[in-house]
């Protein structure tokens, strides 16, 4: 039996653990038009979901509501079954964004700066095409916006017709995936579930229930 030296099996390990760290290095970079991403944006307007929150062994249950207003921001309020508010985040039609009413409990600046990233990248903000590429593997396409501290990745499959994922990454590595059911061109997705890759349990599930009645 051969046997290998020591150093060399400790670059192997090193090795995999740089690629399984990095799962975008071994992809192409291609030419897309980021068109195709915008429409496959869904459609939160007027529409409420049955909602979970599992963060540091807490569990939240409750209504989480979206909703455009007459000066094209979007809310976004999570309710209790009793009618408790959570919270209430007002996102502007541009890059602004505003903490209207936060529970004491969630009121953390990490926390609220990760919800803050979670909804922009659901509704689809800060894309800015002028600095936009693509990636492809075998089967997806993934194409990327830069924030300040991360890029957003819309996976789509190779002929970007569906939208199969979102995700956040940084440092070459997911932080974050969303992950939608049902959302077909227009729609609102029937499901959401978003992930996160952190050393604390966080994760999210919504359901749809129905479109709210537009004023």
């Amino acid at each position: 039996m051969q046997i290998f030296p020591i150093r060399y099996l400790i670059f192997l390990s090193a090795a995999g653990l740089i690629f399984s760290c990095e799962p975008y290095r071994h992809m192409q970079k291609i030419s897309t038009d980021p068109a195709c991403v915008y429409a496959l944006k869904p459609d939160f307007n007027h529409v409420m979901y049955k909602t979970s929150v599992d963060v540091i062994g807490k569990h939240l249950s409750g209504i989480l509501l979206f909703k455009n207003m007459p000066d094209s921001s979007t809310r976004i309020v999570f309710l209790s079954e009793t009618g408790f508010s959570f919270f209430d985040f007002g996102f502007g039609s541009d890059s602004g964004f505003r903490v209207y009413q936060i529970t004491p409990q969630m009121n953390k600046k990490s926390l609220i700066k990760l919800l803050r990233k979670d909804f922009e990248l659901l509704l689809f903000r800060n894309m800015d095409s002028h600095t936009s590429y693509t990636l492809q593997d075998s089967s997806r396409l993934y194409h990327a916006f830069p924030q300040a501290e991360e890029i957003n990745y819309y996976i789509t499959d190779t002929l970007c017709q569906e939208l199969l994922k979102m995700q956040r990454a940084t440092s070459g590595k997911p932080v974050m995936d969303a992950f939608i059911t049902n959302n077909g061109k227009g729609n609102s997705p029937d499901s959401i579930f978003l992930i996160h890759h952190l050393k604390v349990n966080f994760t999210i599930s919504l359901k749809k229930i129905s479109p709210l009645a537009s004023e």
